[in-house]
């Protein structure tokens, strides 16, 4: 597991288990680490844990406004 891919957008402390997390859909350069690399302080993105969970009805303006809801360091 130290050693799966992960993503980080540039300027981020947050890191992402998903190339497709809408956490990077705003992201101008996103980096692949293997996450053995994330420095100790770099958190793992709410969406991707779990910690906060879309709705299967949710649309995409709505997935953006419970993103607007977040706090930025939350899941960028």
């Amino acid at each position: 597991m130290s050693d799966d891919t992960v993503y980080v957008a540039d300027g981020s402390t947050r890191y992402h288990e998903y190339r497709e997390c809408q956490g990077l859909s705003h992201a101008r350069e996103i980096y692949e680490r293997p996450r053995s690399s994330v420095p100790e302080e770099f958190t793992l993105c709410k969406l991707c844990s779990g910690a906060y969970h879309l709705d299967s009805s949710d649309r995409p303006m709505v997935t953006a406004s419970r993103l607007e809801d977040l706090d930025p360091d939350d899941v960028g």
